[in-house]
C-alpha cells in the first residue's frame, strides 16, 4: 500500500506547476491539501487526514527549497538584442541543402544568414529580414514555417555557471512566467539566444534584466 508521504511526492513531481509553486512557497499548504486529498486517498486507497497530507506538502517545499536554482545565484555577464530577424524551416533533403549551399555565394546573402541549424529531419534558418524574400525564392520550395518581425536576446554568462545545473531551466522560466512565447533557442559555450516575437521582445528584455541584474 503506498504511504502517505510517497502519493504526495508523486502527485507534486507530475504536476510541474505544483512542484514550482510550492517549491517557492506560493501555495497556502493547508488548501493544497485539500485540493489534493482526494487523489491521495485514491492512490493510498484508504481515507487520509488533512494535517498528514499538509504535513508532507511542507517536508516537500522545505526539500525543494534548499535545491532550487534562484536567479540571484546567477549573474550575466551582458544582455543585448537584434531585431528585424525571420525564419525559415524546411524539410531537410539533399536538394534543400544543394539549394541551401548555393546562398554561400552570394555575399549580401552570405552576410544576412544569422545560423543554419539541422536536424535529423528538418532544416532552420535564421536571416536578417531584407533578404527574406530572396533566400526563399532561391530555395523555391514551400516551407514547413516562416515567421518574420522576430528578435534575437543574446543572453551571456560568466564561465563558472556552465557546470551550475539549472541556469537555461531559469532563463525559460522567466519568460514562460510572462507568456512570452520563445520561438527559436540557440546556444554557444557561453551565451544562449532566444528568439521571440518582436512585439514581446521589450517585456522579455526587461524581465531578463529584472530577474538576473
Amino acid at each position: 500500500m503506498l504511504k502517505i508521504p510517497k502519493a504526495v511526492q508523486e502527485i507534486i513531481n507530475s504536476t510541474p506547476m505544483f512542484k514550482w509553486a510550492i517549491s517557492n512557497k506560493l501555495f497556502n499548504l493547508t488548501k493544497l491539501a485539500g485540493l489534493i486529498k482526494p487523489q491521495i486517498e485514491a492512490r493510498t486507497k484508504k481515507e487520509v487526514k488533512e494535517s498528514a497530507i499538509t504535513m508532507a506538502l511542507s517536508r516537500i517545499q522545505t526539500n525543494n527549497s534548499k535545491t532550487l536554482p534562484k536567479p540571484e545565484n546567477f549573474k550575466l555577464t551582458n544582455l543585448s538584442f537584434r531585431t528585424g530577424l525571420s525564419i525559415l524551416t524546411y524539410n531537410k533533403s539533399e536538394r534543400i541543402q544543394q539549394k541551401i549551399e548555393t546562398l554561400h555565394h552570394n555575399p549580401n546573402i552570405k552576410a544576412s544568414i544569422i545560423s543554419i541549424t539541422e536536424g535529423d529531419n528538418e532544416i532552420t534558418i535564421i536571416m536578417e529580414t531584407e533578404t527574406f524574400s530572396e533566400i526563399k525564392k532561391t530555395i523555391s520550395t514551400t516551407p514547413l514555417n516562416e515567421q518574420s518581425s522576430l528578435t534575437a536576446i543574446h543572453i551571456k554568462f560568466p564561465k563558472e555557471s556552465l557546470n551550475t545545473p539549472g541556469l537555461l531551466f531559469l532563463i525559460i522560466q522567466q519568460l514562460a512566467l510572462q507568456y512570452i512565447n520563445i520561438v527559436e533557442i540557440a546556444s554557444t559555450y557561453s551565451e544562449f539566444i532566444v528568439y521571440v516575437d518582436q512585439k514581446e521582445s521589450r517585456l522579455a528584455f526587461d524581465t531578463l534584466i529584472g530577474s538576473f541584474n
